[in-house]
């Protein structure tokens, strides 16, 4: 009996026959919608809010013509006060269902008397009230309200920080909301200075942190809270190195803040920051209301004026006399007493601190202001 000889084209149809019927069954392994990164963002990205503020600052605009003045007769005739609008983006992280917010204190910057936008991560628009702020901190509390309970993320669950975990950063990083980055915890206990001001006991991580991060959450995989985000280091040749403020410190300001703001704790007095700069610097500041302005020649919140120089002080060692209109401080433009950088309740004997005056100078028949920066050192 002759065999029977199969075609090769025949195997190659029943081979794939015989496997049609595994491949229709369901895979087996790991799902996407399984992985623990996944399912962080699912459980904290409701909580995660895009803020956005708005203000209006008054600035001096300083025309060619005065610069000739200032460059060759030692004084300009001043300039045009234009409102510029300042624009802030940033994040944060509903902390309670009441409608309470944590962010970064500098997303609010100079935010007292403008609108605070916050939008929801399903779209929902609301206008919060800020109702404390620690520039020492860098945190804000903020606060949306509506008859339903926001989804909020309990800040008394902290991760335990270990160096080498994964984390996970949400936010709006330049207006992309609810963005995801995924990184480590590569360290704790960094400094960094911004401006005039060294924040310490920072965490660092790889994970990215870009502006309009800030105030968002940095969780762990079990969606607990590692911290704040807050920063990012950026240099030249420098990346993957961001930070974020540690959870414990997070979760004391808010505690300490929602407490006086419910009224079970009296808020601490304020700071007269005029007060410690007279103190420090030998300085009395004083706005520019409208009978200072014209009696002084400065218009009218242009800046602080010096209404008295105490004798030996650092300022008057300087040459600063009264009748002087202070427009900055350190690295800040100064217009009224709210605009005194909290920085300076830290000043102490020996350091220096950089003072920015405006002066009348007559020429003939007109007068000219002229500009100077002196540096005072604290007594």
């Amino acid at each position: 009996m002759c065999p029977i000889r199969q075609s090769p084209i025949a195997a190659s149809v029943l081979l794939a026959v015989s496997i049609l019927p595994l491949a229709a069954q369901a895979p087996s392994g790991p799902r996407p919608e399984d992985e623990p990164i996944v399912q962080v963002v699912k459980a904290v990205r409701p909580a995660v809010v895009n803020i956005y503020t708005e203000a209006v600052e008054n600035r001096r605009v300083v025309d060619p013509m005065d610069a000739f003045f200032e460059q060759f007769y030692g004084f300009s005739r001043g300039g045009r006060i234009v409102q510029v609008p300042l624009r802030s983006l940033g994040s944060g992280l509903i902390i309670g269902p009441q409608g309470y917010i944590v962010t970064n204190q500098h997303v609010l910057a100079r935010a007292k008397d403008a609108k605070i936008k916050v939008t929801l991560a399903d779209g929902t628009d609301f206008e919060a009230k800020l109702l404390r702020e620690d520039e020492d901190l860098d945190l804000a509390l903020i606060r949306i309200e509506r008859k339903e309970p926001f989804p909020a993320l309990d800040v008394n669950q902290l991760s335990p920080n270990l160096l080498g975990q994964t984390v996970v950063a949400i936010g709006n990083p330049v207006g992309y909301e609810s963005s995801v980055s995924q990184g480590i915890l590569s360290a704790k206990d960094r400094s960094l200075t911004i401006e005039d001001i060294t924040y310490d006991s920072l965490l660092q991580t790889d994970a990215a942190i870009n502006p309009g991060n800030s105030g968002g959450p940095l969780v762990d995989i079990a969606g607990r809270l590692v911290g704040i985000n807050s920063a990012k280091l950026g240099r030249a040749g420098v990346d993957n190195i961001g930070f974020a403020i540690p959870g414990e410190r997070v979760r004391a300001f808010v505690t300490d803040a929602v407490a006086i703001a419910e009224g079970k704790k009296p808020a601490p007095p304020p700071v007269s920051l005029t007060k410690i700069i007279q103190e420090r610097l030998g300085l009395s500041l004083q706005e520019l209301d409208a009978d200072l302005a014209a009696t002084f020649n400065f218009r009218p919140g242009s800046g602080l004026i010096v209404v008295r120089v105490d004798k030996d002080g650092p300022a008057e060692k300087a040459g600063i006399q009264r009748g002087m209109l202070v427009t900055g401080i350190g690295a800040y433009r100064v217009r009224t007493e709210d605009d005194i950088p909290r920085n300076v309740q830290r000043l102490k004997a020996g350091e220096k601190i950089k003072i920015t005056l405006s002066l009348l100078i007559r020429n003939q028949n007109f007068l000219a202001t002229r500009s100077a920066a002196v540096e005072l050192t604290a007594r």
